[in-house]
């Protein structure tokens, strides 16, 4: 199968929290990143879908910053796919 990504990979494990639209929020980790985003560990979360605007933060930095991002993939019982959203 022909690789159809933009950007290549790059293994990566940090802590995030993210808000959904309803206010909820949870505490999950990366599985990777790239120059076009993020892939997040969610095995089961009810409210994910492609193409949903979520808030995420990284953990463990100093003074991070909120940033809206957009759902483009989602594996099921895997995580999603995320791309950073221009405020």
């Amino acid at each position: 199968m022909k690789e159809l990504r933009q950007h290549p990979r790059l293994l990566h494990r940090a802590s995030v929290n993210l808000t959904f639209t309803s206010g909820h929020t949870i505490s999950t980790h990366t599985i990777d990143m790239s120059h076009g985003g993020l892939f997040i560990a969610c095995t089961d979360h009810p409210e994910v879908q492609e193409g949903d605007i979520l808030n995420i933060i990284v953990n463990g930095i100093q003074n991070p910053v909120a940033r809206d991002i957009k759902i483009i993939r989602v594996e099921p019982g895997k995580g999603f796919g995320i791309e950073f959203v221009e405020s």
